[in-house]
């Protein structure tokens, strides 16, 4: 379940990164109207299933067994089964402490906003939080065609001081974000500058997006990570977007919420042959217990982007989870 995706550790000492969760779906059709409709959902019915939703997907991603495979391949889809499958392998190398740290609150369960009628997938946008720190988490669940459940393709913490512009009231829905128009720049652009601006090395500088504690976090990690082989070997950092995975327009035309993936892949080339320990994370997906020349971690990431009508887009939640990698 989810951490803030705002810490890592050194990869030459720990092989280490963050856990979270993170989908990659198909998106609607243009969704440029800012009329009123109607909720694919009625505002009852998706309450229920947000409530039901977040609850099967708090409870299988602690459940190491075959039972919980079998649930989080009923709450999750895409990537973001994919993460949570990762993340239960991980389970038995957590402390008590850590397992807390990431349990999602299956209380308080709040809808946010629901797609209109028409659009596909369906989506509805809802908010938890995490339950220990109350800290936010925003929730998007995509389905319902053909009576098919909504399933969790993202569960995304909000980044510190982030805030999310009100959407359109439930009994309304609220429009696709579909192919971006009418906002500052297009969602895909938006997800590019992104990983261009926190690649590593030569990292690409960019005005689409305001500054956001992510973002500078990512550069500094990767600094130190790098720093911290002395000159033993090299680091680099590669963030690879998948395509956007769904998101809602913001109440009167103001913008949109944008949920993106993006694929991280963290390399090392030692110059010459080391003994470092992996992270546990590593060793329980991998098998790998030694690392002397090189490795590479893959890990699935999401961000939820907030793109106005005109001005910056900042990014509001993000997250993480390691899902593979190599070594020798």
């Amino acid at each position: 379940m989810p951490r803030t995706a705002t810490r890592r550790r050194a990869l030459a000492a720990a092989l280490a990164c963050a856990a979270m969760l993170s989908a990659c779906t198909g998106n609607s059709d243009d969704g440029t109207s800012s009329a009123a409709g109607t909720p694919a959902v009625a505002p009852d019915s998706a309450q229920t299933t947000a409530a039901s939703a977040v609850s099967a997907a708090a409870t299988s991603s602690l459940d190491g067994t075959a039972a919980g495979a079998a649930a989080r391949d009923k709450a999750f889809v895409g990537a973001a089964l994919e993460s949570a499958n990762a993340y239960a392998k991980t389970l038995p190398g957590r402390t008590a402490a850590e397992k807390a740290d990431a349990e999602l609150a299956t209380t308080g369960v709040k809808v946010l906003a629901i797609s209109r009628s028409g659009d596909t997938p369906q989506q509805v946008l809802a908010q938890t939080t995490l339950k220990k720190t109350g800290a936010a988490v925003l929730v998007l669940l995509v389905g319902g065609q053909s009576g098919a459940p909504f399933k969790a393709a993202a569960v995304t913490p909000m980044l510190p001081d982030a805030k999310l512009d009100a959407l359109d009231p439930t009994t309304d829905g609220s429009a696709a974000v579909g192919d971006g128009s009418g906002l500052s720049a297009k969602p895909d652009d938006v997800v590019a500058a992104f990983a261009a601006s926190v690649k590593f090395p030569e990292p690409t500088a960019t005005k689409v997006l305001a500054a956001d504690p992510l973002s500078e976090q990512l550069r500094q990690s990767a600094r130190a990570q790098s720093q911290a082989l002395n000159n033993q070997g090299a680091f680099t950092q590669e963030h690879e977007p998948k395509g956007v995975i769904g998101g809602l327009r913001l109440k009167d035309g103001k913008g949109a919420i944008v949920f993106a993936h993006l694929v991280r892949n963290d390399a090392i080339a030692m110059r010459t042959p080391v003994k470092l320990t992996p992270a546990k994370d590593l060793t329980l997906l991998t098998g790998i217990k030694q690392i002397t020349t090189e490795a590479n971690l893959t890990s699935n990431e999401i961000i939820a982007v907030v793109i106005p009508a005109s001005g910056q887009a900042r990014i509001v939640a993000a997250s993480d989870q390691l899902v593979a990698g190599s070594g020798r």
